[in-house]
């Protein structure tokens, strides 16, 4: 201990230490009101970090050794399927029992039976004479109960024109009267309209001023100057 405990001290000390006793700590009245609150609320159940049950969904759960065991499912069959989830063999089975159409070869339209109890299951792949690469076979299927021919590869390119070297195809169609409207035009012609300005026009598309039309802050300027400046 490096001072003496027996020197007397100042009042000013005193009070600097009274002022920072009650900043910094309680008094005997405060914590005892504190006490009975926190009493208050043990009475009325709210012991803090006390569990008295526990409960799965409701049930209450047997306390063993001061421990409760929860059993967690870790998979899908230890759930109740209430919502109708298919397994993979479920989907795999409703799959293969669906109606759903297959290809199959026969050497002719004759060999389709038509009252066969799948016959409306198969495309009827039959094989035609001369086919070239692609467009091997005539596709077939029973609809209604009748052989139906329903896959062809030819195309019927009658009408379309055929396109030639040095010339375009367009959707535009150039009609006699727009071919005169373009034969009347005159070599070497203008294309004069109306400006996007004042006192413009447009030649051949760009802006050309034919008049000057003063700005208004060149007749402020004017007036200014020869009236003065407005009041």
């Amino acid at each position: 201990m490096a001072y003496n405990v027996e020197k007397l001290t100042k009042l000013k000390a005193l009070k600097q230490l009274a002022e920072r006793i009650q900043t910094d700590f309680a008094t005997k009245r405060e914590l005892s009101e504190l006490s009975g609150r926190v009493e208050d609320l043990v009475t009325a159940g709210g012991e803090p970090n006390v569990i008295t049950a526990v409960k799965v969904n409701g049930t209450a759960q047997t306390v063993t050794d001061r421990a409760v065991d929860i059993a967690v499912p870790v998979s899908v069959s230890q759930l109740t399927n209430d919502s109708g989830y298919q397994t993979e063999a479920q989907v795999a089975a409703a799959v293969a029992g669906a109606d759903h159409l297959r290809r199959k070869k026969v050497e002719s339209a004759e060999a389709i039976d038509p009252a066969a109890a799948d016959a409306d299951q198969f495309i009827y792949m039959v094989p035609k004479g001369g086919g070239e690469n692609g467009d091997k076979f005539d596709e077939y299927m029973v609809i209604d109960g009748a052989v139906e021919k329903v896959g062809d590869w030819a195309v019927d390119l009658s009408g379309y024109v055929l396109k030639e070297a040095g010339k375009g195809l367009s959707a535009n169609d150039y009609t006699s009267a727009e071919k005169a409207k373009l034969a009347g035009v005159a070599e070497g012609a203008v294309k004069v309209e109306a400006g996007a300005e004042s006192g413009s026009i447009r030649i051949n598309g760009v802006e050309t001023a034919v008049v000057e039309i003063a700005a208004d802050a060149e007749v402020t300027e004017m007036l200014t100057e020869v009236f003065g400046q407005a009041n």
